[in-house]
């Protein structure tokens, strides 16, 4: 019954879908992980009740020592090719970004963070698995991992639009793959919120979880696995339909027309129809845009010059304010909200590239906020881990 228990990252998840999953199986993940509860009661509660549940009724099974769990997940591309990626769930050290151990690409927000904080307080539990990146200069992760992916899986099954096999290491296979991961610093894909959610937790666990808040459960991929691959997030920008070459001469100081998506920095969808491809002009003042002049290793990026430039000087000058943003990695989506005035102008852009994720982490520098789309997403439900020894 596991591909009816998966489910994408609760971040990934909108109230439909929500439904959805949880329709799908009384013990899908998404009742644990995103749970809700009758008015007045609290949701945390009822999560904490449902993972003891489960325990008890043998929905969960407690692997008695330690072990990796390998997971390669196939994804069918629109011509009818497949593109497979394959990772390890293992627990990693929860500590802060400072430590340079673990580096981040993306800002977090408090509300999220205290919503997992809450509860991991309820259920003493790792959820869902912070997305890690290996560098693996030597190629020692991946001809681990081919190692064991030469075997027959544990278990196979089809969940959430991908194909899903597991294995699972365990004694001395185990620790050589958590000791290639760790030789390196690794970067963070997916999970900042989770991932500093337990670097909180680790300080403010009861002592019953202290050891075990220590780490924290992570899907750790080589920077060389062919799978990786990363979307666009487009930009709707809110407010009233802007007229194409009202925002065209707005845009002059900054931005030149291209012929075609391959030159641009982004392209610009009207209400009218009109599409117009516009890269940065080299040596254009950028003053104006000083969350993008301040940092070096933003302004290659597309997303950076978008968020900075076109929406927060350009748009916000014709609106007269600083826009709302509303985000579709489905450019076609994009496309019809500016043509059917929903939105001011739509932004479609480049996917960030992963040399770019490594190049601004390792400068200690952030994206703007959806700046990359991971996909396939990890799931979860695949591997919980107890913060403590006897759950």
């Amino acid at each position: 019954m596991l591909p009816l228990r998966l489910a994408p990252p609760f971040d990934a998840i909108d109230p439909p879908l929500r439904a959805e999953l949880a329709g799908r199986h009384p013990t899908n993940i998404v009742h644990i992980d995103l749970p809700v509860a009758e008015a007045g009661a609290d949701p945390y509660g009822v999560a904490a009740q449902l993972l003891e549940g489960w325990r008890r009724s043998g929905v969960l099974v407690r692997e008695r020592q330690p072990a990796a769990y390998v997971l390669r997940t196939t994804t069918r591309l629109a011509g009818g090719a497949e593109r497979w990626r394959t990772g390890v769930f293992l627990a990693v050290a929860a500590e802060p970004f400072s430590a340079g151990r673990i580096r981040p690409h993306e800002r977090t927000y408090a509300g999220p963070k205290e919503d997992r904080r809450r509860l991991t307080h309820a259920t003493g539990c790792n959820l869902s698995p912070v997305f890690l990146l290996a560098p693996d200069s030597a190629g020692a992760v991946t001809a681990l991992l081919t190692q064991v992916t030469a075997g027959a899986p544990w278990t196979v099954c089809e969940a959430i639009g991908a194909a899903h096999e597991i294995w699972i290491v365990r004694d001395e296979s185990a620790q050589r793959l958590a000791d290639a991961v760790g030789t390196e610093p690794a970067y963070v894909a997916d999970g900042h919120h989770r991932f500093e959610t337990a670097v909180r937790f680790r300080d403010e666990a009861p002592e019953r979880w202290r050891a075990g808040a220590a780490r924290t459960l992570a899907y750790v991929v080589s920077f060389h696995d062919s799978g990786l691959e990363i979307l666009p997030t487009h930009r709707l920008i809110q407010g009233r339909p802007l007229g194409t070459e009202e925002f065209l001469a707005a845009a002059s100081p900054f931005f030149e027309r291209v012929t075609g998506p391959r030159d641009a920095t982004l392209t610009a969808v009207f209400r009218d129809g009109a599409e117009v491809a516009l890269r940065l002009r080299e040596g254009a003042d950028l003053s104006p845009a000083t969350t993008l002049s301040d940092h070096p290793a933003l302004r290659p990026l597309a997303v950076a010059v978008a968020d900075a430039v076109a929406v927060r000087v350009v748009a916000a000058g014709l609106l007269g304010c600083p826009p709302a943003l509303r985000y579709s990695a489905d450019a076609a989506e994009a496309r019809g909200a500016a043509r059917q005035g929903a939105c001011a102008v739509a932004l479609l852009l480049p996917p960030t590239r992963l040399e770019e994720v490594r190049r601004v982490a390792d400068a200690g520098e952030v994206m703007p906020p959806k700046s990359t789309f991971f996909t396939p997403k990890v799931p979860t439900g695949v591997v919980l881990r107890p913060l403590g020894g006897d759950d």
